[in-house]
């Protein structure tokens, strides 16, 4: 498929052009809180209750606001 996009602003460019960054970034995001819901662990370090309950619902919180959006990370 080809596209051609134009743009009258600058930032609204980089934004199109750095879409792919911004879904890694997001989804990169996802996958720590995962670690620490799935598998209890913060970059190598066991969470207490607390630290997995904040991340099953900042998790939550991220997929609602993409749906919201429609945006999609599992596509």
């Amino acid at each position: 498929m080809k596209a051609t996009l134009e743009f009258d602003d600058e930032q609204e460019l980089r934004d199109a052009i750095d879409g792919w960054k911004w879904r890694h970034a997001i989804f990169m995001f996802d996958q720590k809180m995962r670690e620490t819901t799935k598998h209890g662990f913060i970059e190598g370090v066991e969470a207490n209750d607390d630290q997995v309950k904040n991340a099953e619902y900042w998790r939550n919180q991220l997929r609602y606001t993409l749906s919201d959006n429609g945006l999609d990370m599992e596509s």
